[in-house]
C-alpha cells in the first residue's frame, strides 16, 4: 500500500498514512520521516493498519530515528514501565489485582475545540514542555497508542517556532534574557493536587533531583531556529539569566505546588500562542505513533471518561545523541 502524506496545520505537523511495521525498520523510510519531522516543526505522526501490533522492540527501533532512546527508569514510576523496555505506560489500565499499571493524571475532557486554547481562569489545558526540570532535558518523545477511548483522550500540540516569530521585537528581546527555574518536586506536587493518584517525591528523591534552569527562548541545535521553551508544570519561577531564586520561595513552590508570580510572564502568553493558528489536536487510533520535538513544540493531554473507557499509551523519551554519548 503506498504512503500518503498530509500536513496537520500549515507547515506545522505532518501525518504519513499507509505505514506498516516493516516500514518502521526501513532505512529509506526512516530518513524520509526524519526529514519531514524537521521540516514540519518537530511533529510527525504515522498511521497504518498493522501498527497496533507494533512490538516494544520495533517501537524502540523507530524511536531511535529521532534521538537517543533513554533507558533509565523514571523516578517514582518504575512499576509503570513495560517490563524489560524503556517504555512508560500512560493511561488507566490495571493489573489483575486492580492496581494501576500505567501513569495516570486525570485531566478534564475537551468539550469543544474552543477548549484547546489555554484558559487562564481554569489553567487548562495544561500546556507544557516535557521534563525541563532535568539537567539535560529530553529532546522529545514518541507516543504509541495501544488502546484508545471511544471519545476523548486527544493530545494537543502547539508550534513554538511560529509563536516566537510572531511576537513583536520588544517582547522577543525581553524573553531572550530570561530563564525558567524548573523543579520535579514542584511538578509532581502540582499534579497531585488535582490528581491524587499521581505520586509526589520523597525527601530523598527531592534531594536527588534539584531544580534546573533552562532558557525561555531556545535555539534549536540542528536547525538554528529559535522557539519559546521552558513552560512546564515544573516551572516555578522565571528570572533574568543567572539571578538566584530565594530558598524559601523554592520550598514553597515545591511543597505546596504553587508558582511564583514571575511565571505569569510566560503564562499570560498562553491564550495567544495556543490559538488555532498554532495548534493541532491529534485524535488517537490504536496503532498510531507520534513523535514530537520538545525544542519546538508544547503539548497537552486531554481527558476522557476514566470509568467508562480504557486507554493505554506507550511513551519513549528521546535524548540528544551527543549529550548521551558524552555522559557515558
Amino acid at each position: 500500500m503506498p504512503h500518503s502524506t498530509s500536513s496537520l496545520n500549515g507547515d506545522f505537523g505532518v501525518v504519513i498514512e499507509g505505514v506498516t511495521r516493516q516500514d518502521l525498520s526501513n532505512p529509506a523510510f526512516q530518513r524520509e520521516a526524519y526529514d519531514l519531522w524537521m521540516r514540519h516543526g518537530g511533529l510527525l505522526a504515522v498511521r497504518g493498519s498493522d501498527l497496533a501490533d507494533t512490538s516494544p522492540e520495533e517501537l524502540v527501533t523507530w524511536s531511535e530515528v529521532f534521538g537517543r532512546v533513554e533507558y533509565e527508569g523514571m523516578t517514582a514510576r518504575e512499576d509503570k514501565m513495560v517490563p524489560g523496555f524503556p517504555i512508560l505506560r500512560i493511561g488507566n489500565i490495571r493489573d489483575e489485582a486492580g492496581n494501576l499499571k500505567a501513569s495516570l493524571a486525570r485531566v478534564p475532557q475537551l468539550r469543544t475545540d474552543d477548549d484547546i486554547r489555554y484558559n487562564p481562569e481554569t489553567r487548562r489545558p495544561v500546556w507544557h514542555t516535557d521534563s525541563t526540570f532535568r539537567k539535560h532535558p529530553p529532546i522529545g518523545s514518541v507516543f504509541h497508542c495501544k488502546i484508545a477511548p471511544d471519545e476523548g483522550g486527544e493530545t494537543l500540540f502547539a508550534n513554538m517556532r511560529a509563536a516566537y516569530t510572531d511576537l513583536d521585537d520588544a517582547t522577543r528581546a525581553r524573553l531572550d534574557g530570561l530563564e525558567a527555574v524548573c523543579s520535579l518536586a514542584h511538578h509532581d506536587k502540582k499534579i497531585n493536587k488535582y490528581s491524587p493518584d499521581y505520586p509526589i517525591l520523597t525527601p530523598e528523591q527531592r534531594a536527588a533531583n534539584p531544580p534546573n534552569r533552562v532558557p525561555v527562548v531556545l535555539k534549536h541545535p540542528v536547525s538554528g531556529e529559535p522557539a519559546l521553551y521552558g513552560l512546564n508544570s515544573s516551572t516555578c519561577a522565571i528570572l533574568p539569566k543567572g539571578e538566584a531564586i530565594a530558598p524559601e520561595v523554592l520550598d514553597h513552590c515545591d511543597l505546596e505546588g504553587e508558582e511564583h508570580e514571575s511565571v505569569q510572564i510566560l503564562r499570560s502568553m498562553l491564550p495567544r500562542i495556543t490559538g488555532p493558528e498554532y495548534t493541532v489536536k491529534w485524535a488517537w487510533q490504536p496503532g498510531d505513533i507520534v513523535s514530537w520535538d520538545n525544542r519546538t513544540t508544547i503539548h497537552s493531554a486531554t481527558g476522557y471518561d476514566y470509568e467508562r473507557y480504557s486507554r493505554e499509551m506507550w511513551r519513549l523519551t528521546l535524548l540528544d545523541r551527543a549529550q548521551a554519548q558524552a555522559a557515558e
